[in-house]
């Protein structure tokens, strides 16, 4: 018994199953405690990145400098490597920013207009709309707020002067970003796993739907689109991911090396993407061609089942691994290549007949993930295109099918 994981995270119990999907479910098993892993062990990173910034910084500030009372550098140091977003670097560049504007604006104005409830008011007004001028990002506008209202209400101004207290947080938020640079995250894991996790949804989602065609069932095919329909927020995860490792391969020497394959996998976000889309797609125009009471031709079920099967595969594939692909990676994706070269030579038009509108658009969503499997694997479009056997008599692209036969 095999089970497929729902939007809760939960798993239910399946009664047919390929190799690869239940490699497509064991993947989805392991991967799931291990982001609660994944999260210790970047938070120890960040705990180990902050602590060393904020002594750095303090010391930095009172002992090179010669600043007192360096309240600012540490505090800036340590929010400028805390953003916990696609774009690390610019968050951080944005909160850095929005201090140094709001101290030397709560500094200059507090010191004219003194203290009490309105000209806090007058200050956060001014340091919003200064901050806005000099930088449109989110964050630096409430940054310069926030440190506007700080110097405002806890520190009286004038005690050390406008002009340290924005070098202070300057020179924060400098060690901050240059301790990203020398204690980096790894940068490509996360992506993986993301994309591991996407791929073996798909898998599950589409073996779930040839369930439903096969047993003429409707409602297992909608559960399926309902899952499918849940994974957005692993599509934004996936590409908040890979910004932020584009961001820690760009900035740390430890990882510059991993530059090209960085390059290769970002070229993956956009078929891993797709094929979740043509997923859903896939399952809603399935959903109604049963509601139809449509029998389609038995291959169509079988098409859908090997794409699942091979999908399985490739997620499992993407499971392990970080700046560097494995060895595993090397070794398997060409084997999946070839699979699903034999499955685009099987994808033919007569699948479809008499199956209506949606049975077509079931084999073209079906041609579709195919392509975009073959290019998560490596393929250019056009070459994924190629191996489609096909539906016209002067394809727009050369046809360089796998013949069934040579299987």
């Amino acid at each position: 018994m095999v089970a497929m994981a729902d939007q809760k995270g939960w798993f239910r119990h399946r009664t047919r199953a390929s190799t690869g999907v239940r490699a497509a479910t064991a993947s989805l098993r392991r991967i799931a405690p291990r982001r609660g892993v994944q999260r210790v062990r970047t938070t120890a990173i960040f705990a180990v990145q902050a602590a060393l910034t904020a002594g750095l910084a303090f010391w930095f500030a009172t002992d090179v400098i010669g600043h007192d009372n360096a309240f600012f550098a540490p505090i800036a140091g340590v929010i400028s490597i805390g953003i916990n977003s696609g774009k690390h670097l610019r968050r951080g560049l944005e909160i850095v920013i929005g201090a140094a504007i709001g101290i030397a604006i709560g500094d200059l104005v507090i010191a004219e207009i003194g203290g009490g409830a309105w000209q806090i008011s007058v200050l956060v007004l001014a340091a919003i709309l200064l901050a806005t001028f000099v930088d449109r990002g989110p964050l630096v506008a409430p940054q310069a707020a926030s440190s506007a209202v700080l110097v405002a209400t806890l520190l009286p101004p004038g005690d050390s002067g406008a002009f340290d207290r924005v070098v202070d947080a300057l020179v924060g938020g400098a060690i901050g970003l240059i301790m990203l640079a020398v204690i980096p995250r790894n940068p490509l894991r996360a992506v993986r796993r993301e994309m591991a996790s996407l791929i073996a949804k798909a898998a599950l989602v589409l073996d779930d739907v040839a369930d439903g065609i096969e047993d003429r069932d409707a409602t297992v095919i909608r559960e399926a689109l309902e899952i499918a329909r849940g994974t957005q927020a692993s599509v934004n995860a996936m590409q908040a991911a890979m910004t932020s490792g584009d961001e820690t391969i760009a900035l740390s020497p430890i990882y510059w090396s991993a530059k090209r394959y960085a390059r290769s996998v970002n070229r993956t976000l956009a078929p891993v993407d797709n094929v979740m889309r043509n997923t859903r797609v896939l399952a809603r125009r399935a959903e109604i061609m049963i509601d139809d009471h449509i029998e389609p031709h038995p291959e169509m079920a079988r098409l859908i089942r090997e794409l699942a099967d091979t999908l399985g595969h490739l997620g499992a594939v993407y499971e392990e691994g970080g700046s560097k692909a494995t060895n595993e990676e090397l070794l398997r994706v060409p084997e999946v290549t070839r699979r699903f070269q034999i499955i685009a030579g099987r994808a033919y038009l007569s699948i479809a007949d008499g199956a209506g509108l949606s049975g077509t658009m079931v084999l073209g969503q079906c041609r579709s993930i195919i392509v975009d499997a073959l290019q998560i694997c490596g393929m250019s479009r056009e070459s994924a295109m190629a191996a489609l056997v096909p539906t016209v008599e002067h394809p727009g692209q050369r046809p360089e099918v796998w013949e069934p036969e040579n299987d």
